[in-house]
């Protein structure tokens, strides 16, 4: 699939373990000529992967992106936007919900973690 999408002009997808099931009921209806469940499961898994793979290589580190895009093993999306609406992480609520920050500012969040941790741990001895 990945082939056929990068020879047409389209990023590669990933289609993620927990998604199995939903991909192959999709492929099923598809066989059977119904391709929308599919279409739709192929277009946001390449959104989700343009957010997270794509956009923040190419924004750069001060380049406000979807939280969606900085979100990683030690911090997830959940965890951002909380982050966010504590106002402990650098961002902005657009217009349309979505947080966005940078990579910068996720960088400043995790210094300033580690740094209270540090003195948290210094003022209980």
């Amino acid at each position: 699939m990945n082939l056929v999408l990068v020879r047409s002009g389209y990023p590669p997808v990933i289609i993620l373990k927990r998604q199995r099931s939903a991909y192959l009921a999709a492929m099923r209806r598809a066989d059977g000529g119904d391709y929308g469940a599919l279409g739709e499961l192929i277009a946001r898994a390449m959104y989700d992967n343009l957010n997270r793979f794509i956009v923040p290589n190419v924004a750069g580190p001060a380049r406000m992106v979807p939280l969606t895009a900085l979100a990683d093993e030690e911090f997830t999306l959940i965890a951002l936007r909380r982050a966010a609406q504590r106002g402990r992480l650098d961002a902005v609520q657009g217009s349309d919900g979505m947080w966005r920050s940078s990579r910068k500012a996720v960088d400043a969040y995790r210094a300033a973690r580690h740094q209270r941790r540090t003195g948290n741990t210094a003022h209980s001895e």
